[in-house]
């Protein structure tokens, strides 16, 4: 966030700013929050309402209240548990317990709030503050006839000798053959002899857990907003706004924008971005030329060209595009990842060649273009090579999702509607699908779909609604593969290359 006029801002205004997806959240922020010295105004931002905040600044005002150790912050403590009293983590344990007796009247008056399924982490809290309260204990007690097990636990962290005999005698009508149970209030019991420890609050280095630079989240931006962050004073904030505007829409705003910051901007990652962001407006000759030159003059730095590639990719199979896409390939290093990209952005079928043979580099960002062309081009002969990464130990222990996606697109398997969940359950059964991953792999099977020119099975819901569409019979004069210059099969009327395609 700039400073006006040479003022700093202070705690509250920089953690609007964050809220409000102005700058991203990283040690710098935090640091320039830490200088201010501004306890106050952090507790009256946490005070105010932020119903509309794009951002959830929570666990970030957790650690600034602790490291300030604000004495107001108690209720803001109780507060979040009350809001989520199952999901309390241990930042929040570490900043609470400090409080010690203040603690203890609004966590019971919680704990009493709540049904018992949700009262678990309370209960702990209120076990490590080890305070002794005939209220506690009760409670404790309570939890132990709910839940032996997480009873027995807490009752054993309180350290109250007191809860021994109830402890013991729970022991006595266990039976032998629940070893686990018995495990657990036997070491409860054992907590009550031992002495009682010294609690010291454990060493807090608020910066450690914060990324040392964190760009501000554009896609919680308009396009005003990102459109002003193309003029930002650090090269890669303006970068991440050019990417911002990746495959959307440009109006005539932004696209003068971007056109005007890839011609001149000082930084060369800068203009690549803007560049590759301009994809969407090649139509423009102006822009079309202008692009053009970049990627085919040699003179210009590879990020630069590289970008103008990617931005290109819809055209990829103009002569002047193509020379340029294969000598930026024959570069290698950065040049050869963004040919690669352009290549399968673009559909054009003799790109296809390009990508087997990276399937097995050694650089994980050539190999994620790799298995992305695999995928795109529907090169079934290596769907097998590309499930290999399904489960890889670093350096490409990242490369899954992409591995996914891409198998989706290029396992064997006939593609149509009706063969659609059955693929989702072969790749289930061979990857082990989280929700998540569920979620991506039936995207990519609708765009496997529309690759042959079929409407989508799982987006919006049509799963549910099959027995309304026409059967597959009826539809099968649309069942060849979709060219790139057709009319997109999901009726948004662009052609196919520059909607789902893309």
């Amino acid at each position: 966030m700039p400073e006006a006029r040479g003022r700093r801002p202070s705690a509250e205004e920089l953690l609007e700013a964050a809220a409000r997806g102005r700058v991203g959240v990283d040690r710098r922020f935090v640091q320039a929050i830490l200088d201010s010295g501004d306890a106050a105004g952090v507790l009256r931002f946490a005070r105010a309402s932020h119903q509309n905040d794009r951002i959830e600044l929570e666990p970030l005002l957790i650690d600034l209240f602790r490291y300030f150790q604000t004495p107001e912050a108690l209720e803001f403590y109780v507060d979040v548990i009350r809001r989520a009293p199952e999901e309390v983590d241990d930042s929040l344990i570490q900043a609470l317990l400090p409080f010690g007796a203040k603690a203890v009247e609004p966590l019971l008056a919680l704990y009493h709030q709540l049904d018992e399924e949700q009262g678990s982490d309370v209960a702990f809290l209120l076990a490590a503050l080890r305070l002794r309260d005939e209220r506690v204990l009760q409670a404790l007690f309570e939890r132990l006839e709910y839940d032996a097990a997480d009873g027995a636990f807490c009752l054993g962290l309180y350290g109250d000798p007191s809860a021994k005999p109830a402890l013991e005698k729970m022991l006595t009508e266990i039976p032998e053959s629940d070893q686990e149970l018995r495990r657990e209030i036997t070491h409860a019991v054992k907590q009550l002899d031992a002495p009682e420890p010294d609690y010291q609050p454990e060493p807090f280095d608020i910066l450690a857990d914060y990324p040392q630079r964190e760009l501000p989240p554009f896609d919680v931006l308009d396009e005003a907003e990102r459109i002003e962050m193309l003029s930002s004073t650090e090269a890669d904030v303006r970068a991440g706004a050019a990417h911002s505007f990746f495959n959307h829409p440009l109006n005539a705003k932004s696209r003068a924008a971007l056109f005007d910051l890839a011609k001149s901007d000082s930084d060369k990652t800068v203009r690549g971005e803007a560049w590759a962001a301009l994809g969407d407006a090649v139509e423009d000759a102006a822009i079309r030329e202008a692009m053009i030159a970049a990627l085919n003059d040699p003179s210009k730095p590879v990020e630069e060209r590289g970008g103008a590639a990617v931005g290109l990719y819809v055209i990829a199979d103009r002569d002047d595009v193509r020379r340029g896409l294969e000598e930026l390939y024959e570069m290698g290093g950065k040049a050869r990842i963004r040919a690669l990209e352009a290549m399968w952005r673009s559909l054009w079928e003799p790109y296809a060649k390009y990508f087997p043979p990276h399937l097995d580099d050694d650089d994980p960002k050539l190999l994620r273009q790799a298995i992305r062309g695999a995928g795109y081009f529907r090169l079934t002969r290596y769907a097998d090579k590309v499930a290999g990464f399904f489960d890889r130990e670093e350096p490409f222990d990242d490369l899954r999702e992409d591995a996914l996606f891409a198998y989706a697109l290029a396992m064997p398997g006939e593609t149509t509607r009706g063969r659609a969940r059955s693929l989702l359950r072969k790749i289930d059964a061979l990857a082990g699908l989280s929700q998540a991953e569920t979620q991506l792999v039936m995207f990519a099977l609708d765009e496997r779909l529309r690759l042959h020119g079929l409407a989508p099975v799982f987006e919006g819901g049509q799963e549910e609604h099959e027995h309304e569409l026409q059967p597959e019979a009826a539809t099968s004069a649309s069942s060849q593969k979709i060219g790139r210059n057709d009319p997109c099969p999901c009726g948004s009327g662009k052609k196919y290359k520059k909607c789902h395609g893309a």
